[in-house]
């Protein structure tokens, strides 16, 4: 790979381009096609289209991190590039793109343009045009150009591009038939580059190339205005004095007449485009469509990215979504899943096939509570966490998760972050895995390196159910309020609420220290207009969400329980010398506690030294999901009974105590409220905690040390993550038990030696000087 040098969009950080995976690597022997195009194009959907993939797709910048390789026939490989606005490395975005079409040597490039915003689009396809590199250039929402009756002169079209060009709808399909013939058919090989635009910076540039060294002649045209304009070129060309002299010439004489050379080429680039759109787009009633449909966004707009009223909104929106999925909806679905389809089918169907083929009494408790009864304690969230993917899946395909990145801007501002922040936090609230590589697109490394730490804080998909555990078998009557006759529970989208606000405060803390602060890195963002989202990206959107949750509870959950009930239900008899099988009721003297008791008095200081609660924190280190696993193996419910038509009252209050075992034992098992009162209550929030903010599992942790790029941050990051959840978790437990009147002790002291410290970086500590903010600047369809 060649060596390239170039800035990011705060001229201070360097970034660097991003490597696929080696199941994503080109193949020597095919042919190699490159898609390339602005963001909210449609160039994933066609992608997936094309290659019958399931690549995510968005109406943001980001959601292409790397290019994904997907094979078209046998001999044709397609690269889908990261969304771009151009080819200059303001971004990580447009480096990685950039660096893939310039090292890879793409056979050809195929441009997916909105159709309906040429204007936008073609800034990205005069730049490709210098490549040198055969293109086509697909008009993809093509029945949205019809929908508006715009008109666009293909012929003419094609002749100012001096390319082919073919019209598509890679959401419905329509023309993929015929671009697919062209693909088949076409003509490989290599073009002569072209500069379109006035013939003063032709000639300007021609200089440039002229001079240029036989080993970077492929694209000399594209190196020449990068260096003019100061962009990303080998550095190996710095030592060739002709060119760098001719260089400095070129970006002089261009530059003559504007601001700057930068300037010059904007206004070039833009005039060429306006006499393309006046000479082959005729509006019709296009403008008039247009207009209507502005109107109609605008309208909300002026509503939800009101000044005051923007965060307020927003804030409503979250709270709705959380209320539906996890409290009202959700709860219904996953109570059904638990309760009517594990507790009453799957488990006693299990139990019942292995007692009818003679299996022993300790094997079919293995299986149908440890195995089966830990697998389906997770796999029973399935419902709730489909209901929340839809509904963060229609907000973002409607178009309003771009404006909550926006109305964000101005708060992340704040600790120099920048709105596109936001994006690696919505994704995190599916997986952490893939929310830490999204970070790669965020423009400082400063910025970068505060997402790093803080995305995992929100809560996940595995960390949902032990939010709604805890809320359903602890803090069922807390923060319980009568709307309309109805109870509403707001425990759980208070949880939500709280993770936003330790990623905020977690964001100021770090912000007062060097590594971590910058100003905010340049963002522009397009707000599409509101739309009706499309059914089949939504439920795409919500398999790949729930799939790896549901992987990961058949690699990893399935052996951690397994292991877990085994010893859990063996013991050591001290007297026969021996190892003894235990019943459910008796795992206090299993192996598992006589490994974990002695490292349990680690969490005393947070309410919650129980060996069960303390393997369920070990346990989630591991992976999130086998914390509702491990107490579902604890508890070792037994099958509800049927009922009679005719039961009594009293054989109805045995079969709801039996169903709602499983609360019971965590209640009063582990965190002992019964016994504790409010000090119980305080260590399963303490509990609750602690999980939400600690560490993320092993997979994410991996992912974590990738990214971050130094061993140092690393550590510094895995402490601050568990340091600030045992931290917060205790002052939790400790400030309540002063509020209920317990006597002040030693860990009362640290909990407000704590506090202080915190106050005195938030409020006294200076933070280092930074550069002169970037203005956050918008773009409406």
């Amino acid at each position: 790979m060649k060596e390239f040098r170039g800035c990011c969009a705060t001229g201070s950080d360097r970034v660097s381009g991003s490597i696929s995976p080696k199941t994503q690597e080109k193949k020597a022997d095919l042919r190699h096609i490159m898609l390339a195009g602005n963001p909210n194009c449609g160039k994933s959907t066609l992608f997936n289209r094309l290659c019958n993939l399931h690549v995510r797709t968005g109406n943001y910048p980001g959601v292409t991190v790397t290019r994904h390789v997907g094979s078209y026939g046998d001999d044709i490989q397609l690269i889908d590039l990261p969304g771009i606005y151009s080819l200059s490395s303001a971004s990580t975005d447009e480096l990685v793109a950039s660096l893939e079409l310039l090292d890879n040597d793409a056979e050809l490039i195929i441009n997916v343009i909105d159709a309906t915003s040429l204007e936008r689009s073609l800034y990205l396809t005069l730049e490709l045009k210098m490549l040198g590199v055969p293109m086509m250039i697909v008009l993809n929402m093509w029945d949205e150009v019809k929908k508006r009756n715009m008109s666009i002169d293909l012929d003419k079209l094609s002749k100012f591009l001096d390319a082919e060009i073919l019209t598509v709808s890679a959401a419905t399909g329509e023309g993929i038939d015929a671009l697919e013939d062209c693909m088949r058919n076409v003509k490989w090989g290599l073009e002569e580059p072209e500069y379109l635009g006035s013939d003063r910076i032709v000639s300007e540039l021609r200089k440039v190339v002229d001079v240029t060294p036989n080993l970077y002649k492929g694209h000399s045209l594209f190196f020449a205005k990068s260096a003019v304009i100061g962009d990303t070129y080998p550095e190996a060309l710095n030592k060739v004095p002709e060119w760098c002299a001719a260089v400095e010439q070129a970006r002089n004489a261009i530059a003559s007449g504007y601001d700057s050379v930068y300037h010059a080429f904007a206004a070039d680039r833009y005039a060429y485009i306006d006499t393309i759109i006046s000479e082959c787009v005729s509006g019709g009633k296009a403008e008039t469509s247009k207009k209507k449909k502005r109107t109609l966004t605008e309208a909300v707009d002026n509503i939800v990215l009101d000044r005051f009223l923007a965060f307020p909104i927003f804030i409503l929106i979250m709270c709705a979504v959380y209320y539906i999925s996890v409290s009202w909806l959700g709860s219904i679905a996953t109570d059904w899943a638990n309760d009517s389809l594990f507790g009453d089918q799957v488990i006693p169907f299990v139990r019942d096939l292995l007692s009818s083929r003679g299996a022993s009494e300790w094997l079919t408790s293995l299986v149908s509570d440890g195995v089966v009864g830990g697998v389906g304690a997770v796999l029973g969230f399935v419902p709730q966490m489909i209901i929340l993917f839809f509904l963060l899946s229609v907000l973002e395909e409607c178009g309003y998760m771009t404006r909550a990145a926006f109305i964000l801007d101005r708060i992340f501002n704040l600790f120099g972050m920048s709105g596109r922040a936001f994006i690696p936090y919505l994704i995190g609230s599916g997986c952490g895995v893939p929310a830490l590589m999204t970070a790669r697109t965020l423009g400082s490394e400063s910025e970068r390196r505060i997402t790093l730490l803080t995305t995992t804080m929100i809560p996940c998909s595995a960390k949902l159910p032990v939010i709604i555990t805890m809320a359903g078998a602890v803090f069922n009557d807390t923060l319980v309020f009568n709307l309309f006759g109805s109870e509403v529970r707001l425990f759980a989208p208070v949880m939500y609420l709280s993770a936003v606000f330790m990623v905020i405060l977690s964001a100021f803390i770090l912000s007062k220290f060097g590594q971590f602060r910058h100003s905010a890195s340049s963002l522009m963002l397009e707000l599409p207009s509101y739309h009706i989202p499309m059914l089949r990206v939504i439920l795409l959107s919500i398999w790949q969400r729930v799939k790896g949750y549901v992987l990961k509870a058949g690699r990893v959950i399935f052996p951690c329980v397994t292991v877990l009930w085994l010893i859990s239900h063996i013991g050591y008899d001290g007297n026969d010398n021996k190892f003894v099988m235990l019943d459910d009721s008796d795992t206090e003297s299993s192996l598992v506690a006589d490994i974990v008791k002695p490292v349990s008095g680690v969490f005393a200081p947070l309410g919650f030294d129980d060996y069960r609660a303390s393997v369920s924190v070990i346990t989630g280190l591991i992976a999130k999901e086998s914390i509702i696993s491990t107490m579902a193996v604890f508890v070792g419910v037994d099958e509800p009974e049927e009922l009679e038509d005719d039961a009594s009252s009293e054989d109805v209050a045995e079969n709801e105590e039996q169903q709602n075992a499983f609360y019971t034992a965590i209640r009063n098992n582990m965190f002992h409220i019964d016994e504790l009162g409010t000090k119980g209550l305080l260590g399963a929030l303490a509990f609750v905690i602690f999980n939400l903010f600690t560490i993320p599992c092993v997979a994410a942790v991996g992912v974590l040390k990738k990214e971050i790029g130094s061993q140092k941050l690393f550590w510094l990051a895995i402490v601050y993550q568990i340091g600030l959840s045992y931290g917060v978790a205790l002052a939790v437990y400790q400030f309540g038990l002063l509020c209920i009147g317990e006597p002040f002790t030693l860990w009362t002291g640290v909990a407000i030696a704590l506090l202080l410290v915190i106050a005195y970086i938030l409020f006294i500590k200076k933070a280092p000087q930074t550069q002169e903010a970037i203005s956050f600047e918008f773009i409406k369809e």
